[in-house]
Formats: structure tokens, C-alpha cells, sequence
């Protein structure tokens, strides 16, 4: 195997593949980056720990002789990125077992693994579900995946759940019990098959890493327990999460007692200065009082150890009634808020009471809502 190319092309190909190759050392050939020439692919690399897989490929290779070569991924990539912005030499030593990398008049070798029992990706059985613009698929996960749970009995709610509906309405979910992010977007495609399906949010992370802000397609499909993300020259293959998720719309209040209109950049200033509010030992999770007045809103923080913030915000609109005092844990409101301090100037609180779940959305999009269970506190 000997090639040469930009050192730009090959970095920029090895940070985003060789994060799906494993950190342990257990079955050390999963730590590796497989490397592949040839005259018909160019340089394809793909990574694996099994429960996540990336494959990725570039034509903008020198080919001198074809061949494939199993190096350490994380060592490879760390060694590539800090190597000059000129054209780099590989060529493989089957003698030594040695990769030999040359730039300028530089050079290093690097041990190889034995890649005769590297695995393939299981993407010979892949069925296509559907296509999404790119962009789409982005907002949608950047607005949902980070209401899912770090850690749950229920291992559905540490992930992302798709649910394609017969009229080729896509639902985008993600929810810890306290609070529920909730995305659609209709596929229009005609005779789509209903299918559900949920995704760790590690996998999100990577497809947000290479997921372009342009009305392209990436197609979806499922092979087996897996999920395939797939487009020119790119695939993402991710064990999906079991498990069956629950009815996710019996969660959202069929009809509220009040609507707030409230400004979204004063909102998350004063989230954020609440947020910084130590916890006590009384009550370890920060919580912020919402109390309702005419025309105004009351944001109170309180730490015995620190001592209480107490903002008033006005230039507000209530409608219904106003006599009500919520509280809300502090990290969870000020995540909301700031998705949408990105993309409008005020949101919609919509309340059903004191211990009732509260909703937040844009008034100017339907497509994307915010559910926030209150806490019980003693105030």
C-alpha cells in the first residue's frame, strides 16, 4: 500500500472517523482506524466499537499502490493533526509491520495491528425508511437530544426516539420524566411505512459533528438492532437503544389556565444569574420561584449558604389567570430558553397550574415545544 496526500484532506477524514473506535483496551483491534485504497474508492476509513460505527472516504488521494492497513485510531489521529499543512507519504512494510509516514524530509513509522479479524460493518442488509434534509435533522436533534437522560433504569430515556407516523409526519423526541423536548417535521413522502425507533445520544453527537446546514438529503435506514445514516461518501451505523418508548403525548396538557409573553433574552439573563446560585443540602437541585403578578413576573432564587436573587421582569402579557406561583429546576428552564433565544425575540409559557407540566414554544413556529414538569418545594 503506498499513497500520497494533503495533509488537510486526511486529518479532516481521521477527526471524524476515529471517534467510534473504542477506548478500551479489552479487544484491542477495536481501537483501530482501517485504512483502504483503492482505485475505484480512493481512501476509505472506517472505525468501530460495535455498538457505533463510522465509514468515510475521500478521492482526493494519490494512489500508487492499493492496499489496507489497521493502525491505533487515536494515536493516528493525534499523530496526523499536528503533522505540517504539506503533502504526506504512506507506504506500508509488511516486513517490519511498520506504517511509514514521510513529510518533507521527515518521516515516522508506526506499528501496524493484524486487521484479518478486523469486523465489517453489518450494513449488507440495510433496509432505506426515509430521507431528510440535513439542516432539518440537525435543528431537529440540537432542539431535543438534550432533555434526554444522562443516566435512567429505563434505557429508552437516555436516547433520542424517531416516530414516523403514516402520514409521513416525523416526530423527533427526547425526555428524562422531568422534562420533554418535541420536534416535527413531515417527510413528505408518499407510502412511508410507520416505524419507531431510539437512538443513544452519542450517536447524536457524532451525526451533529458532520451534519451540513443545507437542504441536502441524508438517507436513513435500519439493518437488524442498527440504524444507518448514510450519504455520499459518509455512513454512520449505530446500535439502536431497546426497549419500547412510552406514549409521549399523554405528557402534553390538553388545556391551560394562563399564557405568558415574555422576552427571551431578559428571561435567560436572569435564569442565568439564578443559575449560579449554590445548593444546599436541604435542597440539592437549584430551583427558581415563578410568581405571577399584573403584567409582571417575579423570578426568586434562594441558598441559605449564599443568600437570594429576587428579579422582577416586566413589559409582559398575561392572559388568564395570574394568581400563580411555579417553581421549576433552574438548568433545565434555562435550556429551553436558550434554544430559543437563538430564533426568537419572546416564547409562550402556557400554564395549567402550580403542579401542572407548563409549556414553552415559539409563538411564531408550531413545530417545536418545550414540556417542563414543576417541582414541589415548601415556599
Amino acid at each position: 500500500m503506498k499513497f500520497t496526500i494533503e495533509k488537510r484532506e486526511i486529518s479532516t477524514l481521521t477527526t471524524l472517523v476515529h471517534r467510534a473506535a473504542s477506548n478500551k483496551s479489552t479487544i484491542p483491534i477495536l481501537s483501530g482506524l482501517l485504512i483502504n485504497i483503492a482505485h475505484d474508492k480512493g481512501l476509505t476509513m472506517t472505525a468501530t466499537d460495535m455498538e457505533i460505527g463510522i465509514k468515510a472516504s475521500t478521492s482526493n488521494v494519490d494512489i500508487i499502490e492499493e492496499g489496507s492497513v489497521l493502525v491505533n485510531a487515536n494515536y493516528f489521529s493525534d499523530f496526523i493533526k499536528l503533522l505540517p499543512d504539506t503533502i504526506i507519504s504512506f507506504e506500508l512494510n509488511r516486513e517490519t509491520s511498520k506504517l511509514n509516514i514521510s513529510y518533507g524530509r521527515s518521516s515516522s513509522r508506526i506499528n501496524i495491528y493484524q486487521e484479518r479479524d478486523y469486523p465489517e460493518l453489518p450494513i449488507g442488509k440495510m433496509e432505506y425508511k426515509f430521507s431528510i434534509p440535513q439542516d432539518v435533522l440537525k435543528e431537529g436533534l440540537k432542539k431535543t437530544s438534550f432533555a434526554a437522560a444522562l443516566n435512567h433504569f429505563r434505557q429508552v430515556f437516555t436516547g433520542v426516539l424517531f416516530d414516523i407516523l403514516d402520514d409521513g409526519n416525523l416526530k423527533i423526541i427526547a425526555s428524562d420524566t422531568h422534562r420533554l423536548a418535541y420536534y416535527t417535521y413531515n417527510l413528505a413522502q408518499p407510502d412511508l411505512e410507520p416505524v419507531k425507533f431510539v437512538i443513544p445520544v452519542r450517536t447524536v453527537n457524532e451525526l451533529l459533528r458532520f451534519l451540513d446546514d443545507s437542504p441536502d438529503k441524508i438517507d436513513i435506514a435500519l439493518s437488524e438492532n442498527n440504524v444507518i445514516f448514510y450519504k455520499e461518501n459518509f455512513i454512520l451505523l449505530s446500535r439502536l437503544i431497546e426497549g419500547q418508548y412510552p406514549n409521549y403525548e399523554t405528557v402534553i396538557p390538553s388545556s391551560f389556565n394562563t399564557e405568558i409573553n415574555i422576552k427571551t433574552d431578559i428571561l435567560a439573563s436572569s435564569l442565568g444569574r439564578a443559575k449560579i446560585m449554590p445548593t444546599d443540602d436541604k435542597f440539592q437541585i437549584q430551583h427558581v420561584q415563578f410568581s405571577l403578578m399584573e403584567n409582571e413576573v417575579l423570578l426568586n432564587s434562594y441558598s441559605e449558604s449564599m443568600g437570594e436573587i429576587s428579579e422582577v421582569i416586566e413589559d409582559i402579557q398575561i392572559e388568564g389567570e395570574k394568581d400563580i406561583k411555579i417553581a421549576f429546576n433552574t438548568n433545565y428552564f434555562l435550556d429551553a430558553v436558550k434554544i430559543f433565544e437563538a430564533e426568537c425575540t419572546s416564547i409562550i409559557i402556557k400554564l395549567a397550574g402550580s403542579l401542572s407540566p407548563a409549556l414553552i414554544r415559539n409563538p411564531e413556529k408550531e413545530n417545536y415545544l418545550y414540556i417542563l414538569v414543576p417541582m414541589r418545594t415548601n415556599n
